[in-house]
């Protein structure tokens, strides 16, 4: 009896459905896709009924991300990241081999067409008002008339309160739609959306930038001036992905870069140097890639003042007067769980890099039910014992034994 061979994807020679190969490029894991396998692999979500997050990743979206610590938290935690544009494209083909870069358009259309054979229905969300989001609709059932569109409409606004995104989030829901097409000028929003909408209602999520005004044709143009600054700005996104993915190729010189990198793959984004000394970890550091924020505890007034001058031209480096512990005794220095709200923002993932040999238990004792919340430690010098719920990592990195905690 003949066996059905299955389908392959013809970049990679992986059945469909597979994990597909990552490359991290200016920091953000990529999945390189052909346009028609980027399109399969969103019908393939859509249909299984997964809940993901979609990003197309131009130059300018990784250069702001190299920026801005939030952006790049959301994009390394999101289902999918397709590299689109020649700049990503070409930095993101896997083994040096040539990747059609993805546009954002083409991948829309793509979709719309593939979906047709699976019955999925589609949600426009970012359109510019009624009227704009009626004549995108009209131009999708011209080009595919068995598609079907569930409805249309503009991104919820800035204003305060929930209630404008759980409106929004019931409409899709009860629209039955299961690839949500986010649109507009505002790309980071469109990221930010993605994301947020994912974590609430199980359907597809597509940010794609500007491709609903390229799809009618009427992709704006407006005055020279406004033209030209729209160029300045993909010129300066441009330049910023390049520096970015420079530093990331070349940050592997020096002595911090395998603890830069270990930090990058477990996703940390706030580092604690309890016992700061002169500044210097935190310096390889940043020389070696590492972009989240620091909070740097140093209680000695000379070394402080040197410290708060090293973090004076940098926006992400803080400087506190206190020594980390469990707050009993002398030396036990000031509780974490009682700083906690001062130094940690919702959603953080936290490392804590330690000079005082044997304190690790005192620290975590001092973070209280935040304690859980610390995903790696560094410790100077090597512990003869264990710390419960760490594992050491099998490294050598400046500064000691790097501890994280298991799964």
């Amino acid at each position: 009896m003949s066996q059905a061979i299955p389908r392959t994807d013809s970049q990679h020679g992986l059945p469909a459905g597979v994990p597909r190969p990552r490359v991290r490029r200016a920091g953000i894991p990529l999945t390189p896709l052909a346009p028609a396998e980027a399109a399969r692999e969103l019908v393939r979500l859509a249909a299984s009924g997964s809940a993901a997050d979609v990003h197309l990743c131009r130059a300018g979206t990784l250069g702001d991300a190299d920026r801005s610590p939030g952006l790049q938290r959301l994009l390394r935690a999101a289902a999918l990241g397709i590299p689109a544009g020649g700049g990503p494209a070409r930095a993101a083909r896997p083994g040096g081999r040539p990747v059609a870069r993805v546009y954002g358009p083409d991948l829309l259309l793509d979709t719309v067409r593939a979906g047709q054979r699976e019955g999925l229905s589609h949600y426009l969300l970012g359109v510019e008002g009624e009227a704009d989001g009626e004549r995108l609709t009209a131009e999708l059932l011209v080009r595919y008339p068995g598609a079907r569109v569930a409805g249309a409409e503009p991104l919820p606004g800035r204003g305060p309160g929930s209630g404008t995104w759980a409106a929004t989030v019931a409409r899709i829901r009860e629209s039955g739609a299961r690839l949500v097409w986010i649109g507009g000028p505002d790309t980071v929003r469109q990221h930010s959306a993605a994301a947020r909408l994912a974590a609430v209602h199980p359907a597809v999520y597509v940010a794609v930038g500007p491709a609903f005004a390229l799809i009618q044709g009427s992709a704006p143009g407006g005055p020279s001036r406004a033209r030209w600054q729209r160029g300045l700005a993909g010129l300066r996104g441009h330049s910023r992905f390049v520096r970015a993915t420079a530093r990331e190729l070349y940050r592997g010189r020096g002595p911090y870069r395998e603890l830069a990198q270990l930090l990058a793959d477990a996703e940390v984004d706030l580092l604690l140097d309890a016992g700061a000394d002169d500044g210097a970890y935190v310096a390889g550091l940043r020389r070696a890639g590492y972009r989240g924020r620091v909070v740097s505890f140093e209680v000695l007034p000379a070394r402080r003042e040197h410290l708060l001058r090293c973090a004076a031209g940098d926006p992400g480096w803080s400087v506190l007067p206190y020594a980390l512990g469990d707050g009993y005794g002398p030396g036990g220095g000031q509780r974490l769980d009682a700083l906690w709200d001062a130094v940690t923002a919702p959603g953080e993932r936290l490392f804590v890099r330690l000079r005082a040999p044997g304190h690790e238990e005192r620290l975590l004792e001092g973070a209280g039910t935040h304690a859980a919340e610390c995903v790696g430690l560094q410790t100077r010098g090597e512990r003869t014992v264990p710390l419960p719920g760490y594992t050491e990592a099998p490294v050598r990195v400046p500064g000691g034994a790097v501890l994280f905690r298991r799964g």
